[in-house]
């Protein structure tokens, strides 16, 4: 894929614990925006207002508060063998996604308080479930915790003999990195640009098929990415655009699952 921005940089850097950095997450949560429909736009300004900024980091927050009502797995999806969700477990992502969808769907019956963090919540979470590195899957050991890899190294055009280690965890936030000029709402108008003629696309199924879907890519991924691999730089290179499609997906499914909660 071809950006309409040149990249800054090529080096992995440290993030903090997120889905993307968070002007990635701005942008996803932007272009949403920019795609819901007159009931839903007046439903999520009423509670959230015109920016959504300050809400697409708000568990984050909540966690470095200590004031957050779930456990820091809520930003995982986890998974069975089969790459079915485990639907009992209170603190997985997918669980709390849909309780917060039934929250705004029946938002008369709820505070107004509940309502908004309902949404805010739901900005968050459906950016974490578009992160390959947010699921947990059984009977693949690695994807239980955190952990490292490794990746050659490239430098001034020429590839090196030293390796870098690479967070699992921060594989695909680190891609942000390369836009360091990037606001969110260049983020916005990028992937509207580069990737908005597969809104149609992006946005069929429903929360539970987008799981299941991401949820098998990453489990394809870990099969081979573990403390082992040692991934080849042009891989690396290339899974930009993998990533930079899984943002923009993240964006349109937001729309789509507001705009069909919010009659």
């Amino acid at each position: 894929m071809k950006k309409i921005f040149l990249l800054l940089a090529f080096a992995l850097t440290a993030s903090v614990a997120n889905a993307w950095i968070r002007v990635c997450d701005e942008g996803v949560a932007i272009l949403a925006l920019k795609h819901l429909t007159p009931a839903a736009k007046s439903v999520v300004e009423q509670h959230l207002g015109t920016s959504v900024k300050d809400d697409v980091h708000y568990l984050y927050v909540l966690e470095s508060k200590k004031k957050s009502p779930y456990s820091k797995e809520v930003h995982f999806v986890h998974l069975d063998a089969n790459l079915n969700p485990h639907a009992a477990d209170e603190n997985d992502a997918l669980v709390v996604l849909e309780r917060c969808v039934d929250v705004v769907k029946t938002r008369d019956n709820h505070s107004a308080a509940e309502v908004k963090a309902a949404l805010r919540t739901i900005i968050n979470l459906m950016c974490d479930v578009h992160n390959f590195s947010y699921y947990r899957i059984e009977g693949v050991a690695h994807s239980q915790q955190p952990f490292k890899f490794k990746r050659t190294v490239y430098e001034y055009g020429k590839t090196k003999d030293d390796i870098a280690n690479v967070k699992w965890m921060t594989l695909w936030s680190s891609y942000g990195n390369r836009h360091r000029g990037f606001s969110g709402d260049l983020w916005a108008e990028d992937m509207a640009l580069c990737l908005g003629h597969k809104k149609a696309e992006y946005s069929q199924g429903s929360l539970c098929d987008w799981v299941k879907e991401t949820g098998t890519k990453s489990a394809a991924f870990l099969e081979f990415i573990n403390p082992s691999y040692v991934m080849p730089v042009l891989m690396f290179n290339e899974l930009e655009d993998t990533n930079y499609e899984q943002m923009v997906r993240a964006s349109f499914r937001l729309a789509a699952l507001l705009n069909s909660t919010i009659q």
